[in-house]
């Protein structure tokens, strides 16, 4: 586990399980994540999944750094949503990680965010 993430903090971001290729995450949305139309803040999703991709990047000694990043929004959430996002490897090579990390809520898809990571 990352120690010292003081955003993943900030957000109240939980990490749940680490291990070799994947993590878990979740976050309990709060008015402080909402937007001006009352749903979750985009930005606090991205950073939601973003952290879980980081856990699952830089599990053991591996250490890495995303090179490129996109996430698809489906659905909204709200103030009281627990979000959860479970990363996963799809690739690796010797240089590059592919990831995929969902977030959900109550068992529903919110958000696809793709991740390729270099190992540095």
């Amino acid at each position: 586990m990352i120690e010292k993430d003081y955003f993943k903090e900030l957000l109240g971001v939980e990490i749940l399980e680490v291990g070799d290729g994947f993590s878990n995450a979740q976050m309990n949305v709060t008015k402080n994540h909402t937007n001006f139309h009352g749903v979750t803040h985009g930005g606090a999703i991205f950073a939601l999944a973003d952290c879980a991709f980081a856990e699952a990047v830089n599990f053991g000694e591996q250490k890495a750094v995303a090179v490129q990043v996109s996430i698809n929004f489906l659905r909204p959430s709200f103030v009281g949503d627990v979000l959860i996002a479970k990363a996963k490897r799809v690739s690796e090579g010797k240089t590059f990680g592919l990831y995929e990390i969902a977030i959900t809520k109550e068992e529903k898809t919110v958000a696809v965010f793709t991740g390729l990571a270099y190992k540095t």
